[in-house]
């Protein structure tokens, strides 16, 4: 119980990928659709990550299912603004 609090803590305090993607503040890869799986998964890779950013390795990794079950809920938003964007 102890361990699911602790990773259940971690998770909210690194802040949600698909938040901080989906709002103003994301500029990693625009709105697609899974954009924060994709946040995440380019921070676990560490190709461009240097300093700070190998740093969040760790959070990306317990923040992965998390980004995973958000952008799945937010799809259909996430769909109709890409379609409002092309057009």
């Amino acid at each position: 119980m102890r361990l699911m609090l602790t990773v259940f803590t971690m998770a909210l305090l690194t802040g949600c990928a698909t938040v901080n993607e989906s709002s103003s503040y994301g500029h990693m890869c625009g709105l697609h659709p899974y954009c924060g799986v994709t946040v995440d998964l380019e921070i676990i890779k560490g190709h461009d990550n240097a300093g700070a950013m190998s740093a969040l390795t760790p959070f990306a990794v317990i923040d992965l299912p998390f980004s995973f079950v958000a952008d799945t809920l937010i799809l259909p938003y996430t769909i109709f603004h890409m379609k409002s964007a092309d057009e």
